[in-house]
């Protein structure tokens, strides 16, 4: 038998870096350094940057951590809450606990690789490793018909090649019991949203709760946001799809109904995994005003108007609707994201990225390529760009409210 000194010698130590992926279900680098490590020392970092987060996602966020530790708690673990730059945190937080390895869910998009390569290299100086899942996207990337360089740039060839011959497969069941933490490490505490941003008054508009508890019972009720809106279209667990408590693939194979807009549903899980390939694919190019065409727009220089715009001040009805909702409460139907977009790039004619960069900073579902890629796509500079149509938003709006109950809503 060994004794506890030897014991502990011997024992295999490795951080879990929560990262857009907070929930247990279908969660790969979480069975990875469950079944890889004696210990596991799950932890999340708070590396706010206020300029670039609303006061609604933020709040969603916190929640989403508080329901991430509890579960953690619940399994005999818990949840190191830190807040910082993550490649200095988690590389001391590796060498204080003798850690050899780090798990964590690989990211894409430009701010996200920075972190993890920065994270990457500190380790390796003292010897330590990164070792990445995946975890954001319906498909396996080595599933697909076609090596990323090469998806199609249309989504509806996309949507051809994969839809009908590549299987989406089933999402891994939550761990029973998570290893118990025996190195002294100081849980920390939640920060509430006042440690961050000033305007931290969340008013009654306000209908997204965080976490995967309250994703699944989205995801089990079907529920509806009740009483706030006549335009019932878009995906309305996206926040928790964005946040990660809830799996791509759990959402596809739960039972959604033609009656529920389950097709809706599978449709909007497979158009948001052609958008990260494309990010993929393209990389920072989607960031850029000239997008991947590298087409240079002409855009006017009017600061009012773009204040109109993102104040709901422009005097079209459904535009202002659409833009109140989104102040109000972080989120709008998708249909209302195209709509308040082609109004500010065809109307006012002003820098799509503006648009995008608003979006960014005020969505509770904001994820890098659904935002950026679908703006420059409307703009016109994008991989699968639509044709430059004239648009009525008149009769937009009478189409999508009839009887004005959105409109009188939201304009109130």
């Amino acid at each position: 038998m060994k004794s506890g000194y030897f014991y502990a010698l011997l024992m295999s130590s490795s951080i879990l870096w929560f990262r857009q992926d907070l929930r247990l279900h279908d969660n790969e680098a979480l069975i990875e350094a469950v079944r890889n490590a004696d210990e596991v020392i799950p932890v999340y970092i708070f590396n706010v940057k206020a300029d670039r987060i609303s006061k609604f996602r933020l709040k969603f966020l916190i929640e989403s951590v508080a329901d991430l530790r509890h579960h953690l708690r619940v399994l005999g673990s818990d949840l190191m809450i830190r807040i910082g730059k993550p490649d200095e945190v988690i590389n001391q937080l590796a060498i204080e606990t003798k850690s050899q390895w780090v798990y964590c869910n690989r990211e894409r998009t430009r701010d996200e690789v920075e972190e993890q390569d920065s994270l990457e290299r500190k380790l390796w100086t003292t010897g330590r490793e990164m070792r990445y899942s995946r975890g954001k996207m319906l498909y396996y990337t080595s599933d697909l018909p076609f090596p990323v360089t090469h998806c199609p740039d249309s989504f509806v060839s996309f949507r051809k090649e994969v839809e009908a011959i590549v299987p989406v497969r089933l999402p891994l069941d939550a761990p029973l019991t998570m290893p118990g933490i025996t190195k002294p490490c100081e849980p920390g505490e939640i920060p509430d949203i006042g440690s961050f941003i000033a305007d931290d008054l969340i008013e009654a508009d306000y209908f997204f709760q965080g976490g995967e508890s309250e994703g699944l019972k989205a995801l089990k009720s079907r529920t509806h946001i009740p009483a706030t809106m006549s335009i019932e279209e878009g995906m309305l667990i996206s926040p928790w799809i964005s946040m990660g408590c809830l799996s791509p693939k759990k959402v596809y194979h739960s039972s959604f109904t033609k009656e529920d807009g389950g097709e809706l549903v599978r449709q909007h899980l497979l158009y948001r995994d052609y958008l990260r390939l494309m990010g993929k694919k393209y990389g920072d190019l989607i960031f850029t005003g000239s997008g991947i065409k590298r087409i240079a727009g002409k855009f006017e220089s009017n600061p009012e108007a773009f204040n109109n715009w993102k104040t709901g001040n422009t005097g079209i009805p459904i535009i202002d609707a659409a833009m109140h909702q989104l102040n109000k409460t972080g989120w709008i139907p998708d249909v209302l994201r195209k709509t308040v977009a082609n109004y500010l790039i065809k109307v006012l004619k002003l820098d799509w990225t503006l648009g995008a960069a608003y979006f960014q900073a005020t969505l509770i579902d904001y994820d890098p390529c659904s935002n950026w890629v679908a703006w420059l796509n409307l703009a016109g500079v994008g991989p699968d760009s639509r044709e430059d149509r004239i648009i009525h938003y008149d009769i937009v709006g009478k189409k999508l409210d009839p009887d004005g109950t959105y409109v009188r809503m939201w304009n109130s």
